[in-house]
């Protein structure tokens, strides 16, 4: 039985990708770490990247205490985005 993940493509990271959106299948027990294989995998991007933010269900992966490790639930959703620059 696996576990279904959305994978949302915004902005520049669409155009890498090569689509909006991914509907991921993984293992149950899966980690945002292993999300980030799938995604260098199947689409070439470095997850996570020097230039790329990157949420799941709208936190940073930064905040996330458990960090790439954080276990992934059915029905998640990872967003990856080009950070903005500002001056």
């Amino acid at each position: 039985a696996e576990m279904n993940v959305s994978v949302r493509y915004l902005s520049a990271v669409r155009e890498q990708a090569g689509t909006r959106r991914d509907e991921v299948r993984l293992p149950p027990g899966s980690t945002l770490s292993a999300a980030a294989g799938w995604i260098r995998t199947n689409r070439g991007i470095e997850v996570p990247g020097p230039a790329l933010m990157s949420t799941l269900n709208g936190r940073g992966w930064a905040q996330l205490p458990e960090g790439m490790a954080t276990a992934l639930a059915e029905g998640d959703e990872i967003a990856l985005f080009p950070l903005l620059s500002g001056g």
